[in-house]
């Protein structure tokens, strides 16, 4: 993850990739990545919206795409139990309990270029 992230003690418990170049079905990996790691219906996911706006994510992934390798981008913040990492490359990461890492309203915004 070029560095992005480096608070994270452990490994995440589950890793994603996705088409950066074609983020309309982010929101959608994002709820079956951690319904995956939960092991419960996407239905039974806290809504997306209360961690962050899925329009707001999907046009910083696009315009990181459009300026290619000149710029790294990547989005921390917390949805139910999990910390969710979504990267401009293409990863979306799981990590588990979220309040080892801070409350659930922190939200972590890294550029690097």
């Amino acid at each position: 993850m070029n560095g992005l992230f480096s608070d994270h003690e452990c490994s995440p418990v589950h890793r994603v990739h996705f088409d950066p170049t074609n983020s309309d079905q982010l929101s959608s990996a994002i709820v079956c990545a951690i319904s995956t790691v939960a092991d419960r219906s996407p239905r039974d996911i806290g809504p997306l919206w209360e961690a962050i706006d899925p329009e707001a994510l999907e046009r910083l992934l696009d315009h990181a795409a459009a300026r290619g390798a000149a710029v790294s981008v990547g989005l921390e913040f917390s949805v139910d139990e999990f910390d969710i990492v979504v990267t401009d490359c293409g990863e979306i990461l799981v990590y588990g309990d979220s309040s080892d890492h801070g409350s659930d309203d922190d939200l972590e915004f890294t550029f690097d270029g």
